[in-house]
């Protein structure tokens, strides 16, 4: 890979944070959405309980998305801590983990031996890593997507790479994806990537992006190593 973290895509516009909180709790109700069309074509009973209880896991993730806009108007620079990056991308999976079971999405981890220490903003470094691997999860065909996350250590950094193979995006709108306000799907709001733009940046985290219509994206984060 030749030296990928050279500045690629126009500047951002700044995207606010109570709007980042707000795009996050549309990613639960996705999900949601997604079950209850799911029950009404199926109707069977082993498979209303599964929905069910995926609907019960997904409203209790609005409520703690609620909970935290209502406790943590501004995630400041304070909450800076040394953090495994291994157990954040453990972690936003775990969350996604419905929607990856609905998708039938194989998850491959393939981790650098050594764990990757970082100081950084946990709840925002969080929502960063939720909507790249939202968007991947979104991006591939139910029952033929895989989703994989890779971390390795390269000339004193981290790198984490976080790949799918799903419909790809074409390299006239690849140097968009970070605007706020740009999207390509239905219903967006064109925040979710832009607010993750902002967080990167904020936590000294550069970012690059491969991407093919048809083949696939692949997201490059390079952190500094304490």
């Amino acid at each position: 890979m030749n030296n990928p973290f050279n500045p690629l895509f126009d500047a951002p516009l700044a995207c606010d944070f109570t709007a980042t909180l707000a795009h996050e709790i549309r990613n639960p109700l996705a999900t949601i959405d997604l079950s209850l069309e799911l029950m009404l074509s199926e109707r069977k009973d082993d498979d209303l309980k599964t929905y069910m209880d995926i609907i019960k896991r997904s409203t209790d993730r609005i409520n703690d998305l609620v909970n935290e806009m209502i406790k943590n108007r501004s995630l400041d620079e304070a909450q800076i801590a040394n953090q495994s990056l291994h157990h954040l991308l453990d972690e936003v999976v775990e969350m996604a983990k419905d929607r990856i079971m609905l998708k039938n999405i194989m998850v491959c981890k393939e981790y650098d031996p050594t764990d990757c220490i970082v100081a950084l903003n946990r709840p925002k470094m969080k929502i960063a890593l939720t909507n790249i691997i939202v968007n991947a999860i979104e991006a591939m065909d139910t029952q033929q997507g895989e989703l994989k996350l890779v971390t390795m250590s390269i000339a004193g950094k981290y790198v984490v790479q976080i790949e799918d193979n799903g419909r790809g995006i074409s390299e006239k709108n690849l140097k968009n994806i970070f605007q706020a306000n740009y999207t390509n799907k239905p219903g967006g709001m064109g925040i979710g990537l832009a607010s993750t733009y902002d967080i990167l940046e904020s936590n000294h985290v550069k970012v690059h992006v491969e991407s093919e219509v048809g083949s696939g994206t692949q997201f490059f984060l390079l952190f500094d190593k304490n």
